[in-house]
């Protein structure tokens, strides 16, 4: 009779996959496959307000939190107006270098 072979996997522990980890390996496949990705559209732009006064522009992945660092730094009179829709952070950044060289 033949004995059976036992495969040993390590532990799996939750969280040991980060998304990013994730989302790389799924990159990876897919490029093999040759299917175009599209870059994601997770970035914000905006004007930071006092009034109707602007006092910075800026880009940022998540607005709410963003907004509670510059009222700690501003004040809690300052917010937050978005600009525009979602976009990449390549197009996002060049909008920042943009606002800075109209600012100077």
């Amino acid at each position: 009779m033949p004995r059976e072979r036992i495969v040993k996997y390590p532990p799996y522990k939750p969280g040991q996959l980060s998304k990013a980890k994730i989302e790389r390996a799924v990159e990876k496949v897919l490029k093999a496959r040759g299917v175009p990705i599209e870059p994601k559209r997770d970035t914000y732009k905006y004007y930071l307000k006092q009034g109707d006064k602007i006092v910075r522009s800026g880009i940022t992945n998540d607005l709410q939190r963003r907004e509670k660092e510059l009222q700690r730094e501003y004040g809690p009179d300052v917010h937050i107006h978005q600009v525009g829709k979602r976009t990449t952070r390549e197009d996002a950044r060049e909008w920042e270098k943009k606002k800075r060289r109209t600012t100077t």
